[in-house]
């Protein structure tokens, strides 16, 4: 079977947003933001790539992670480290030395169309690409390598513990960790890209052992530091090399802006939401926004 993306470059170029570090609460609502927008008419619209990270340090949970057996609030207060949850699944992640990116578009269309594996595999050939670019040789897992789901028995809390099918390894380790939410129409992938990495300090915020030398990172695959703008760069390029697009910066637009200020508000500044995955004001968050 031929593969969409293959088939021509998109007309239009992509959006890239490429933002500077901020807060775990921040970040998610300007992800859910941006989906949000193109649901409301973004039916014209290309795909946009962001690429983020985080300050301070934040340990974000899966959208149905259980907070109580997923972290240990004592280290996450004592380390500075914040908690979050996304609006996606999957299970912790702790966002440090990392790069996170995401991507938001419209389903049904090229170069999205398909289920949820098909989309991961699209995304998953384009991180494959910029890896290449920055010198690391990482292949997506399938199947056969998939690890337990959250609620597999004995799985651990930690995303990076293993990996599912499509996310990135290098060596067979895991090296990027992803999750994907899509609603009416409209998705949204992001995940975290591993600089460095610290299986102590991980364990000790998800409150479990965890790693066993079953994720790397980009600074031991390649033997010295690697910056946030040289991954940005090379991701840049493996985006344009496997979709034949331009992506073309801009900057998030004044509706995006204020649904992420209420997004954090109401939703990813809320300890129902944060603890019990619960929003109590829903009508709040579907706001004038979300129609224009």
């Amino acid at each position: 079977m031929t593969d969409p993306t293959e088939e021509g470059p998109a007309v239009s170029p992509w959006r890239l947003l490429i933002d500077g570090p901020a807060d775990g609460a921040w970040n998610m609502a300007v992800d859910e933001a941006i989906l949000a927008d193109y649901l409301a008419g973004g039916e014209a619209r290309p795909p946009t790539l962001r690429l983020y990270s985080w300050a301070p340090a934040a340990l974000s949970l899966g959208r149905s992670q259980e907070a109580a057996s997923s972290c240990d609030p004592r280290f996450l207060h004592e380390a500075g480290i914040h908690l979050v949850r996304r609006p996606t699944g999957g299970r912790a992640v702790l966002h440090d030395a990392e790069r996170t990116y995401a991507v938001i578009g419209l389903l049904g269309r090229p170069p999205f169309e398909g289920g949820v594996l098909a989309v991961y595999r699209r995304i998953a050939s384009a991180l494959e690409a910029g890896l290449r670019a920055l010198g690391v040789e990482a292949r997506a897992g399938d199947a056969a390598t998939r690890g337990p789901s959250p609620r597999d028995a004995g799985a651990g809390p930690a995303c990076f513990d293993a990996p599912s099918a499509h996310e990135i390894l290098a060596g067979g380790r895991k090296v990027v960790g992803s999750a994907q939410l899509r609603r009416a129409g409209g998705f949204l992938q992001h995940g975290s890209i591993l600089l460095d990495s610290d299986e102590e300090r991980l364990s000790r915020a998800v409150g479990a052992r965890t790693g066993g030398g079953r994720f790397t990172d980009l600074g031991r695959l390649l033997g010295r530091p690697v910056g946030p703008d040289e991954v940005d760069r090379a991701l840049v390029a493996g985006w344009s090399e496997r979709f034949g697009v331009r992506l073309e910066p801009g900057a998030l637009s004044a509706g995006e802006q204020d649904l992420a200020a209420r997004l954090r508000c109401w939703k990813y500044d809320s300890a129902a939401w944060t603890l019990h995955g619960r929003v109590g004001d829903r009508e709040r968050l579907r706001g004038p926004s979300l129609s224009r």
